[in-house]
């Protein structure tokens, strides 16, 4: 059977013993999971491995565990996705960080654009999603949440290569896949996954770019770049969007 497994901000090495007294942890591991002692889990601290972990004491008040082993974890992208979405509707955004970070993406960048129709976001609880979304898929490390920029502050602060989600843009099936450059993709699971390195996806409102944004997109020289003909929502552009650059 599969270990659960949490995150953790501990220094984790093999042989420690680690004391933890967050409240949301001890009735996960207590109520949620009926865990006891003796019991193990598997921790990670987003520093690049697991530990599988037992428990030597677990009580509503603290839980005392030993680390027993250390577990290699390769579920890592070579590709630094960062997803720059725009603000749109809380549920939405949230469900962007839950999947994107379930998919591989290293960092989410909100963005204030002229047809946002909020201004802010919960931060903090993004954070948490974040953290529940990289325990359940195995990953690594934990995105990190930018606080909201206006686009061109946001572009101005990123040194990778950008793409914009674009409904007029150029159509995915004309990119080439990573890899042999040569031979240019027909496949539209996978052309969007152009290059290894640090990306910046970017992403619009709901009511899309205006021509403003569009003509500053072409000045910085980033690629406008479509998914296809269906008209997507910008939370589902946003997940098929890294799952094109992430899973192929």
């Amino acid at each position: 059977m599969r270990l659960h497994r949490f995150y953790i901000s501990e220094q984790l090495q093999v042989g420690k013993e680690i004391r933890v007294e967050d409240s949301e942890l001890l009735n996960q591991w207590g109520k949620v999971f009926r865990l006891s002692a003796g019991d193990k889990v598997i921790l990670f601290n987003g520093r690049g491995s697991d530990f599988e972990a037992s428990f030597k004491i677990l009580s509503k008040k603290e839980a005392v565990l030993v680390i027993d082993r250390e577990i290699e974890n390769k579920n890592t992208s070579k590709t630094e996705l960062h997803v720059f979405q725009s603000i749109i509707k809380k549920d939405n955004f949230e469900l962007i960080v839950q999947k994107c970070t379930e998919i591989g993406a290293f960092a989410f960048h909100p963005l204030i654009s002229e047809r946002s129709e909020k201004k802010d976001l919960n931060t903090e609880r993004l954070v948490k999603i974040s953290k529940e979304a990289s325990e359940q898929s195995f990953r690594t490390t934990v995105p990190k949440i930018f606080e909201p920029l206006q686009l061109e502050k946001a572009i101005e602060n990123f040194d990778g290569e950008f793409y914009a989600l674009d409904f007029d843009g150029e159509s995915i099936s004309s990119l080439s896949l990573r890899g042999d450059r040569s031979k240019p993709s027909l496949d539209c699971r996978a052309s969007l996954a152009m290059t290894e390195g640090k990306i910046g996806l970017v992403i619009g409102p709901e009511g899309g770019w205006s021509e403003k944004e569009r003509e500053y997109f072409k000045t910085k020289k980033i690629k406008s770049v479509s998914l296809g003909n269906p008209v997507l929502r910008a939370e589902t552009a946003a997940i098929v969007g890294s799952a094109l650059i992430l899973l192929n």
